[in-house]
């Protein structure tokens, strides 16, 4: 079988990529496993699902003390299941049948290459002009006694009753997020970090503020304790954890989640028979237009390249790629102003520079930092974590950087993203006129 445009993986990016050139009169293929990629069917949307109704459920309790109901019962797991469905469900089928209507041709199975133009897919060869590798990330392994007991996030996506008490293992976004649903579903939930401050690339004062947030939801957090050891005895997990003084601890629960981490997933593609290259991230390494040094006919993007691992960037590269593929003169990518953030409650959100990349650099900043829980929206909410970091040009006022802890923090950070990518003032940002009140026109009063 010949093509023009071979699609690894039908995510977010995949999927853009394959639309574009299809439009533009290219014959395109897409092959994948299972169709509609890990943020539609295991991420950002099942979690964003029931994320929203969590953390009404945390709101509802702290608006015990101006009058509502105090007596709020926890969230009942099977009908947060039956809820995040409703966006899951139909995807595989929905996201295969669009194709077809299209004119792209959709083949479900593992791709491997045989060359720079081929790949194997079950018994078949599909051979193409131009291939796009978006085949996403999966949970990383881990090298303990034990591993095999460890629950994914797909398998949380999936779980039809959630048990009394429940052990993460691994302090990033995905631990953090999936212990403020369970929690808010009456579930006691323990989070094991190797790092002795989770959530490294956000600013650590901000960290330090949501994992209050999170000790005050009854949910256990344990810092700088990595497990070394899982087993099963009498129908529960014991999770052994040591710390860096050497001290052992054991933690138990019905169910052990994996959140310590994702890898690219390039373990079944056969690059080393192209010789491609891989970065500190043990993602595709790519150039500026997101191609490997030694094939220019092939693209790599999203999470497979190990740089950027988020839905917005998919798509943002997607368009890219499909530029670059449709026209002789090339773009090439810019991540300035990229936000990123953790959906909790309250959301931990950031975008531009951090402090130590300035000081790295060299750029004399303006530091702009307080609580401002006392603020009106946030008051409001009765939100008592609200933090803020922004990071201004001490001559000429540009906006460098912003962390916002906050209810609405993933909101608020979008104005910064905005202000960052268009390189403006803090002046220029308070001179803008939003609709008051709002989170959004609070923005004004953290630059």
């Amino acid at each position: 079988m010949e093509t023009d445009v071979l699609v690894i993986g039908s995510g977010p990016g995949g999927s853009s990529v394959a639309y574009q050139c299809a439009e533009a009169g290219r014959k395109v293929t897409v092959v994948d496993t299972l169709f509609g990629g890990t943020c539609a069917l295991r991420g950002c949307t099942p979690k964003k699902a029931m994320e929203a109704v969590t953390s009404v459920y945390w709101e509802a309790k702290a608006m015990g003390e101006a009058g509502f109901p105090k007596l709020i019962a926890p969230i009942h797991w099977h009908d947060l299941m039956a809820h995040q469905s409703k966006f899951t469900s139909l995807v595989p089928a929905k996201t295969k049948e669009k194709f077809t209507n299209k004119g792209i041709t959709p083949i479900v199975g593992h791709a491997s290459f045989i060359d720079a133009h081929t790949v194997q897919v079950g018994a078949d060869k599909i051979r193409a002009q131009h291939i796009v590798i978006a085949t996403g990330a999966y949970p990383r392994k881990l090298d303990i006694p034990g591993f095999e007991y460890l629950l994914t996030n797909d398998d949380f996506f999936a779980l039809d009753e959630l048990p009394e008490k429940v052990v993460v293992v691994g302090g990033g976004y995905i631990g953090f997020e999936m212990a403020h649903i369970m929690a808010a579903c009456g579930t006691k939930v323990t989070i094991l970090s190797s790092e002795d401050m989770p959530l490294s690339v956000f600013d650590s004062d901000l960290v330090a503020g949501l994992v209050q947030a999170t000790l005050a939801k009854g949910i256990t957090v344990k810092l700088g304790y990595e497990a070394h050891n899982i087993e099963y005895n009498n129908d529960s997990y014991q999770v052994t954890a040591k710390r860096k003084d050497g001290k052992t601890f054991n933690y138990e629960g019905d169910l052990i989640i994996h959140a310590a981490g994702r890898v690219p997933a390039i373990n079944e593609l056969g690059i080393d028979k192209l010789n491609l290259k891989t970065n500190n991230k043990n993602g595709i390494a790519v150039n500026k237009f997101l191609q490997p040094s030694n094939h220019d006919h092939i693209y790599a993007l999203g999470d497979v390249t190990g740089q950027l691992p988020f839905t917005e960037i998919a798509s943002y590269e997607a368009d890219i790629v499909s530029h670059n593929i449709l026209n002789d003169r090339r773009r090439s990518a810019n991540y300035e102003g990229v936000p990123f953030g953790v959906f909790t409650h309250p959301k931990l959100a950031m975008v531009g520079a951090s402090e130590k990349l300035l000081e790295e650099k060299g750029i004399k900043y303006q530091l702009l930092s307080d609580s401002f829980d006392h603020s009106f929206m946030q008051r409001t909410k009765l939100n008592t974590h609200a933090r803020y970091k922004t990071l201004v040009n001490e001559s000429t006022g540009v906006i460098l950087g912003a962390s916002i802890l906050a209810c609405s923090a993933d909101e608020m950070i979008n104005l910064f993203s905005m202000a960052i990518q268009k390189s403006m003032t803090n002046r220029e940002l308070k001179e803008i006129l939003m609709l008051y009140p709002t989170s959004g026109q609070e923005v004004k009063s953290l630059v």
